[in-house]
């Protein structure tokens, strides 16, 4: 019998391996999954194998692109421009434009422009939960949006 793991609204899915209970986080984004149901086969590293069906949890945020930069806020070393993908009140998840290893617990301070009527500029700190190639998703430190980040994204039905 096939595990069934919801994909959520950032496209990332937790895996949990049921020999030894291990938790892992996916970052779907860069696999394009179009249908509603689909099979994987798992490799834990405790050696067990097993199936999993992955299935999209409701319907998910519209895809946008809004620009801006990354920097760590751990050494300062990786900095880039990057590319928001999914967004909503609990997170984001983010395209680089250059590959970096960016692993989960990393902490990012975000910079990137709304596409609403005042092109408003937004700082964010995020911890990022998963990574794949040059897709990121993270949580915000904080969930509450004091800033103009709190209209876009209530005007816009992104809470959740």
């Amino acid at each position: 019998m096939a595990n069934k793991i919801l994909i959520d609204s950032l496209d990332t899915a937790t895996l949990r391996c049921p020999n030894c209970n291990r938790k892992k986080i996916m970052q779907l984004s860069q696999h394009n999954i179009q249908k509603p149901k689909t099979r994987i086969k798992c490799h834990c590293c405790c050696g067990h194998t097993f199936r999993a069906v992955l299935e999209q949890l409701g319907q998910t945020n519209k895809k946008m692109q809004l620009w801006g930069t990354y920097t760590s806020r751990e050494d300062g070393r990786r900095s880039g421009r990057m590319t928001v993908k999914r967004l909503n009140s609990r997170g984001v998840t983010i395209m680089l434009n250059i590959n970096q290893k960016i692993t989960p617990g990393y902490k990012l301070q975000l910079e990137f422009v709304l596409d609403d009527a005042k092109q408003s500029m937004v700082k964010k700190e995020v911890v990022v939960t998963a990574s794949a190639g040059a897709y990121v998703s993270a949580e915000f430190s904080s969930r509450e949006h004091f800033d103009n980040l709190g209209p876009y994204l209530f005007f816009n039905k992104l809470l959740g």
